[in-house]
């Protein structure tokens, strides 16, 4: 939700609030010795880092930034297992089985019309739907494995 947007009178209250406190906050610093002042400033600059470096950390952790970016980078390796598989495995299969001595990806089939010719690659279709499959396999399997359904999600 958007916050309110403050009346001009209120923006004034609160910049001269601002220059107020301001000014309380140097005349506190300039009473103090440089040591202490310093000590002071450094609190209150960690004091920010602190609260900024949280919100960051509340912003990942809520929008789970860091789960689907784990996500991302498995998925990629899951699919290079697999895209190794279908090439060293299921290719050559398919082209002991298949006719024309062609892997499953380069499988065609020729359509004629009205003296034209296409040639549709239902290999390249069949060869993603299995890739799709068994990657989808692996990444349920490993989220049964590690009993990921049992996780309760922080509210």
């Amino acid at each position: 939700m958007a916050e309110p947007q403050p009346t001009p009178h209120q923006s004034k209250h609160s910049a001269a609030h601002r220059r107020r406190r301001a000014k309380e906050v140097k005349t506190k610093l300039g009473n103090l010795s440089p040591a202490l002042a310093a000590e002071v400033v450094n609190e209150v600059v960690a004091g920010q880092a602190r609260k900024q470096v949280g919100g960051f950390t509340d912003f990942l952790r809520e929008q789970s930034v860091v789960g689907i970016g784990i996500g991302i980078v498995f998925g990629v390796q899951i699919k290079a297992v697999v895209d190794a598989i279908m090439f060293g495995f299921i290719n050559p299969i398919t082209q002991l089985v298949l006719p024309g001595g062609k892997s499953l990806a380069k499988q065609t089939i020729k359509l004629h019309f009205d003296g034209k010719t296409a040639a549709i690659g239902w290999g390249a279709i069949v060869y993603s739907l299995l890739t799709f499959i068994i990657v989808a396999a692996i990444i349920y399997g490993t989220y049964k494995l590690l009993k990921l359904d049992r996780l309760k999600k922080k509210v």
